[in-house]
């Protein structure tokens, strides 16, 4: 089985990657694939409640904390190099906190990974 990893930069917008990740989950139900979250939290300044969340599909939410404000494309690097040197997976997945990527196209992703598993 495959592993997903979706990685989602955020800064001060809880509320959205909230919805996000929930919506993520929904678009992932059918895979036959393991589903993975990791947020890199670009030193937010808002108060992050505490986020429960009811996933069937989703195996983890990891918070990864920079300790300064780097802004956005850092925040992608460093995720990725989280990744690679922690986690096992097979795609890796960038998405925008903010909704400007929208989650139904991720079975386009999946669909070409089935289409192409090399």
């Amino acid at each position: 089985m495959k592993n997903f990893i979706i990685l989602i930069p955020l800064y001060n917008d809880w509320k959205s990657v909230s919805k996000l990740i929930n919506e993520i989950d929904f678009q992932v139900k059918n895979w036959k694939a393991d589903v993975s979250v990791v947020i890199v939290n670009d030193a937010s300044t808002e108060i992050r409640e505490t986020i429960e969340f009811q996933l069937k599909k989703i195996k983890s939410v990891k918070i990864l904390n920079m300790k300064e404000n780097r802004v956005h494309q850092r925040c992608i690097a460093a995720g990725l190099k989280y990744i690679y040197e922690n986690e096992d997976f097979d795609h890796a997945i960038v998405m925008d906190a903010d909704g400007e990527d929208r989650p139904e196209e991720l079975n386009e992703f999946y669909k070409k990974s089935q289409e192409n598993p090399g």
